[in-house]
């Protein structure tokens, strides 16, 4: 049999137990082994893929498929919503994409605008603006701005923008810094908030507390589960890659 034709049947296979374990009609399993190529095209925009759309791995892949097919849709969308509706919420949404096409400096100079007058203390802005200063590396501005943050908010001083404040410190190299990470993991032991911690005592030369920190983030890495782990696979490998900074291989004699 042709590898083509023994492809097609898996496929016609793999979603028949999908539509058995669904519970689907019945009749989809003579559409599926009668036209075994066809049937499979059908049920999977038919049935497949609304199912798994809404999951996480669904999105995921959904995401990367339309960044493939599309990957500047979000940014035309955004910048045609603002031209027609210039609200400081549109405005913010151009920032995002931009942010996430690398236009750093415009992406800020939006989030600045968006931030001002009777958004100014918007939180949503105020981490949008600060997560794009840290980004483009104007540390000290970042730390502006997460105070701004934090003053506005104080419940705001947990999570992804604690950690980012503990980055603008780091970059902008002020001695708090070390005590703004510590304070991160203290209430947020994620594998990124390690990691990047890890690499910010390696960055500082402390070389013993690095290493622990580095193998604890690792280590929970292994033990979280399949999702988690495809999620922080950036902060995987950069913990890794440390790791093997801190240990070469020894030398062939």
């Amino acid at each position: 049999m042709p590898l083509i034709a023994l492809v097609h049947l898996a496929l016609a296979a793999f979603f028949g137990v999908h539509a058995v374990r669904t519970g689907r009609p019945y009749w989809w399993l003579f559409v599926l082994l009668s036209a075994p190529m066809l049937g499979s095209v059908v049920y999977f925009f038919a049935e497949y893929l609304p199912s798994v759309r809404h999951t996480r791995g669904g999105m995921k892949a959904a995401r990367a498929i339309n960044n493939i097919l599309d990957p500047n849709r979000e940014l035309r969308e955004a910048t045609l919503e603002f031209d027609r509706t210039p609200t400081a919420y549109n405005r913010a949404r151009l920032a995002a994409a931009l942010l996430a096409k690398g236009e750093l400096d415009e992406a800020i100079a939006h989030y600045q605008v968006a931030a001002s007058g009777p958004y100014a203390r918007d939180a949503s802005f105020l981490r949008g603006l600060a997560a794009a200063q840290v980004q483009a590396g104007r540390h000290a501005d970042a730390i502006g701005t997460f105070e701004r943050l934090f003053d506005a908010h104080p419940d705001q001083r947990t999570g992804a923008a604690a950690l980012g404040h503990a980055e603008a410190l780091a970059g902008a190299g002020r001695p708090e810094a070390r005590q703004a990470f510590e304070a991160v993991l203290a209430a947020d032991g994620s594998v990124e908030a390690q990691s990047k911690y890890g690499l910010f005592l390696l960055d500082r030369g402390d070389k013993p507390a690095a290493r622990r920190v580095l193998e604890a983030a690792l280590k929970d890495a292994q033990r979280g589960h399949h999702h988690s782990r495809e999620l922080n696979s950036e902060w995987i490998a950069k913990a890794s890659a440390a790791l093997r900074m801190l240990d070469p291989p020894a030398s062939a004699g």
